[in-house]
């Protein structure tokens, strides 16, 4: 890619596309598979209690447990899920054609 616009646009592209299929994928499993999801967001509860419990001062322990949400850590795994199998489906795509990496420059 020789364009400057598509080597910033097509990456984030692709983070964009996998958020919502990342969202898309958990309402999927949360409508077909209501028991495992509450298992995940009990296990990702149980992930936040043990990353979070007695290691951090008591003001930055408030803030790190709303931003952390057990919805979250769960989404963020669909997220991280979708991008692998996103980048699994397209290797055919790049090796049909013959994408090579830029070479890097030298500073």
């Amino acid at each position: 890619m020789k364009s400057i616009a598509a080597r910033f646009f097509l990456p984030l592209a692709s983070v964009a596309f996998s958020l919502i299929l990342g969202a898309v994928a958990l309402g999927l499993f949360w409508h077909h598979f209501p028991n495992a999801t509450l298992q995940l967001f009990r296990w990702a509860g149980s992930i936040r209690e043990a990353v979070f419990t007695g290691y951090w001062p008591a003001q930055y322990e408030a803030v790190s447990r709303g931003l952390v949400d057990e919805r979250l850590i769960v989404y963020m795994g669909f997220v991280i899920a979708m991008r692998v199998i996103f980048g699994i489906l397209l290797l055919p795509v790049y090796r049909r054609i013959d994408r090579r990496p830029q070479p890097e420059f030298r500073i």
